[in-house]
C-alpha cells in the first residue's frame, strides 16, 4: 500500500480495517490488510487493528482467521475486554457456532461483565429462529431486568418470544409472553398467535390460558369449533371434567354438532386417571341439571366406564341418556363397544338387542378386522345370530377373509352356534373361507367343521342312547 506524500502509519491500516465491517467488506480484505501491514511494511499489529478485524469478522465470519487474530492478541498481550468478548461471541454466532457462542456469552455473564443490550437482542432473535427456546428465554429474562418490562425493545422481544414459543407449543415461553405483554394490554396478538396459544394451552392442560385466549377470540369474531375443542382438551387434561362437559354443551347450544371427534380428549382423560373415572358418572348427571349434555360427551363417559369395569357398570348411566342428553340418534360405535365389553351373557344380549333395534344396517360403522371378530364372537356366544351374521356380512365386504391376521375364534364360535341351531347362513361364510386361497386357513376351517360335526353327532348319540342305572 502507498499513500502519496504521507508516511504509512498503523492508524491508516486501522481505518481500512474499520471499513471492512461494512457489508461490502470481506474476509479476503481483512486478510490482505493484515498481510500488507505485517509482511510488506514490517509493522506490528495494534490492539485497535485487531479489535477492528474482529468487528469485521462479526459481519463476515471466518473461524480460522478469527482464531489467528485472537492468537496475535494473546502474543502481544493486548487486553481482551468485554467489547472484544462480545464481538467474538457474535462472530461465533454468525459462523453457526451456536453452542460455543452461547458459552462465551454465559461466561461473560457469570463473570459479572456488563453485556450490552444489543448483544442480548441478537442472541434472542437468532435462538428464537433456531428453536433454542429455553436458552432464548433465559437471555430474555436478563434483558428484561436490564431496562424493565416497559421498554419498547423488551416488549417487541417478548412478543417475538410469544410468537415462536406458541408455534413450538412451548408452554413456559408462551405463558411468559402472554402474561408479560398480552394480559397487561401492551400488545394485541394476531389471530394466528392466539390460535397457537390455544393449541399450546390444550397440549399442556392449561385451562386458564386456554380460557383467556378463547375470550380474546370471542371478542374479535365468532369462535370456531377448533377453538372450543382446544379449551375442552385443556379442561379435560387438567382434570376438570365438569368444565369440559360444560364447554361441549355451549358448543352444542351454538349450533355445533358434537361428534365423537370432539370427545376424544375427554375419553382419554377419564380412561387415564382413575380418580376422574370414579366420579365421571356423577359429573355427567350434575352437568345435565343445568343444560342437556351432548350425547357424544355422555357416551365418552359410558364407554370409559365400560372399558374399565365392564358394560354392566355403565348400564345405569346408559339407560338414563334419553333424560340427560339432547335428542340425538343412537351412537353405533358406543353400542358396539358396550357389546364388546359386556362381561356376562345378560348384558351382552341387552346391548345386542339395543343395537339391532336402534341402528339400521346402513348406519353400521366400518371397523377393523379385530373389532369385527370380537363383535361376531360376542353376538354368536349369546345367541344373537341375526346380529352376528349382520356383522359377518359387513366384515366379509371389508375383506376379513383375506386378512393376514385372521382370527379363527369367531369362525369356531359362529360355526358351533350355527350348527347347534341348524342355521344354514353359516355355509356361504364357510365356503368363502375355504376359497380364500390360503391353505392354512382352509385347513383350520376344515378342522373346526370336523370337530363341531363330531361333537354334534356325539351329543345326538348320547341323547338317543338309553340311560342305564347301575
Amino acid at each position: 500500500m502507498r499513500v502519496e506524500n504521507q508516511p504509512i502509519t498503523p492508524f491508516i491500516y486501522e481505518c481500512l480495517m474499520d471499513a471492512m465491517a461494512h457489508p461490502r467488506g470481506s474476509v479476503d480484505g481483512v486478510r490482505r490488510i493484515l498481510d500488507d501491514m505485517v509482511e510488506q511494511q514490517g509493522m506490528k499489529p495494534t490492539a485497535e487493528l485487531c479489535n477492528a478485524a474482529l468487528r469485521a469478522l462479526m459481519n463476515h465470519p471466518d473461524y480460522v482467521l478469527r482464531m489467528e487474530i485472537r492468537n496475535v492478541m494473546q502474543e502481544y498481550w493486548f487486553p481482551t475486554d468485554t467489547p472484544v468478548k462480545q464481538t467474538v461471541a457474535i462472530g461465533l454466532l454468525r459462523d453457526d457456532q451456536h453452542e460455543l457462542a452461547y458459552a462465551k456469552l454465559t461466561e461473560m455473564i457469570e463473570q459479572g461483565a456488563k453485556v450490552d443490550p444489543w448483544v442480548y437482542d441478537i442472541f434472542i432473535l437468532v435462538f428464537g429462529k433456531l428453536g433454542y427456546l429455553d436458552e432464548m428465554l433465559q437471555l430474555l429474562y436478563r434483558r428484561k431486568n436490564l431496562v424493565g418490562s416497559t421498554d419498547p425493545m423488551v416488549i417487541n422481544l417478548t412478543y417475538y418470544a410469544l410468537d415462536v414459543c406458541s408455534q413450538a407449543y412451548h408452554h413456559a415461553g408462551t405463558l411468559f409472553g402472554w402474561l408479560s405483554v398480552v394480559q397487561n394490554h401492551l400488545v394485541q396478538p394476531s389471530d394466528g398467535i392466539i390460535d397457537n396459544v390455544l393449541g399450546t394451552a390444550a397440549r399442556n392442560a392449561d385451562a386458564q390460558l386456554a380460557t383467556e385466549a378463547l375470550d380474546m377470540v370471542s371478542q374479535r369474531t365468532r369462535a370456531q369449533p377448533y377453538h372450543y375443542e382446544a379449551v375442552v382438551e385443556a379442561f379435560a387434561g387438567s382434570g376438570d371434567l365438569a368444565a369440559a362437559i360444560r364447554t361441549l354443551s355451549i358448543m352444542s347450544e351454538n349450533g355445533i354438532r358434537i361428534g365423537r371427534g370432539y370427545t376424544r380428549t375427554l375419553h382419554k382423560a377419564v380412561r387415564g386417571r382413575p380418580e376422574l373415572l370414579e366420579n365421571a358418572e356423577v359429573v355427567v348427571r350434575e352437568a345435565a341439571r343445568a343444560r342437556p349434555v351432548p350425547r357424544a360427551a355422555a357416551a365418552a363417559v359410558v364407554e370409559s366406564i365400560a372399558e374399565a369395569h365392564g358394560s354392566g357398570k355403565a348400564l345405569s348411566l346408559y339407560r338414563d341418556l334419553p333424560t340427560l342428553c339432547d335428542v340425538e340418534p343412537p351412537n353405533a360405535r358406543m353400542l358396539q363397544n358396550l357389546i364388546i365389553h359386556s362381561a356376562d351373557e345378560a348384558t351382552a344380549k341387552y346391548f345386542a338387542k339395543e343395537y339391532a333395534d336402534q341402528v339400521s344396517e346402513d348406519d353400521d360403522p366400518t371397523q377393523s378386522t379385530a373389532t369385527f371378530s370380537t363383535l361376531i364372537t360376542k353376538c354368536a356366544e349369546v345367541g344373537e345370530m341375526d346380529l352376528a351374521f349382520r356383522f359377518v356380512k359387513q366384515a366379509m365386504a371389508d375383506g376379513i377373509t383375506k386378512s393376514r391376521s385372521l382370527n379363527l375364534r369367531w369362525i369356531s364360535v359362529l360355526v358351533e352356534q350355527a350348527i347347534t341351531r341348524e342355521d344354514g347362513r353359516v355355509w356361504p361364510v364357510v365356503d368363502s373361507l375355504l376359497n380364500t386361497g390360503d391353505e392354512d386357513t382352509a385347513k383350520s376351517v376344515r378342522r373346526i367343521l370336523q370337530q363341531k360335526r363330531i361333537s354334534k353327532l356325539a351329543s345326538q348319540w348320547r341323547a338317543k342312547s338309553p340311560t342305564t342305572t347301575p
